[in-house]
């Protein structure tokens, strides 16, 4: 998989933002969603072809659950009010699923631009949708999970994404519970990376990847594990 670029004035030293996507000979299976806390569905826009939508949630954070079922390429990009690319929250190939925070930081999203040559639908929910971390998860791609515990250490690995020249990339943020204030940077890597974070308190967790990611989160106190 290789679809992400970087945010404006988040690229590390010495990083060249993806230019294009890495075509294979196989089609992958159909990518399962993630899994969710549940929630009603917001607003969900759907289609099989290019298209631009307005985002009707308003101004608060939402998360979005992105799938694609068609064989070809699939772009999702986050506009601001003059209809500019803020942020590229997909590229990629194939079917794919991932689930993407929006409006958690000062640069609301107003439209979504989607390109693709295949079925593909966005749900926005509310961000209690979120998945409470329970000590450990492993994740395919970019997703949204809930710590609601106290101050921790969080150990988080990146695998790697073989299809990308640079490893592929892993950017993870923190925000409070409810979405409404950035809160940390505990990673922002390019390639197969392994590390350890502070978590504060409870927070929602973001994590934009290119391959699978884990974190594992041990409540300050507690014995370390042996």
């Amino acid at each position: 998989m290789k679809w992400f670029r970087r945010d404006p004035g988040r690229e590390p030293a010495g990083v060249v933002p993806l230019a294009g996507i890495a075509k294979t000979g196989a089609i992958p299976e159909q990518a399962p969603p993630p899994r969710t806390a549940g929630g009603p569905v917001l607003q969900r826009i759907s289609g099989d072809t290019s298209r631009v939508a307005q985002l009707t949630t308003g101004a608060g954070p939402v998360i979005l659950d992105i799938t694609h079922q068609g064989p070809g390429h699939f772009v999702v990009d986050a506009l601001d009010g003059k209809l500019e690319s803020r942020s590229q929250l997909v590229y990629t190939d194939g079917p794919f699923a991932c689930r993407s925070l929006v409006n958690a930081d000062d640069r609301p999203v107003h439209a979504l631009r989607v390109q693709a040559d295949g079925p593909w639908t966005v749900e926005a929910t509310a961000v209690s949708s979120a998945l409470t971390l329970d000590g450990h998860a492993r994740r395919p791609a970019s997703d949204v999970l809930l710590h609601d515990g106290g101050p921790a250490i969080a150990t988080l690995r990146y695998e790697g994404d073989p299809q990308s020249d640079d490893g592929g990339y892993f950017l993870v943020d923190t925000f409070e519970p409810g979405g409404d204030g950035f809160l940390d940077e505990p990673a922002n890597h390019v390639g197969p990376w392994r590390g350890e974070a502070l978590l504060s308190g409870p927070c929602l967790i973001y994590a934009r990847s290119d391959g699978p990611w884990s974190i594992s989160v041990q409540p300050l106190g507690s014995p370390a594990p042996s």
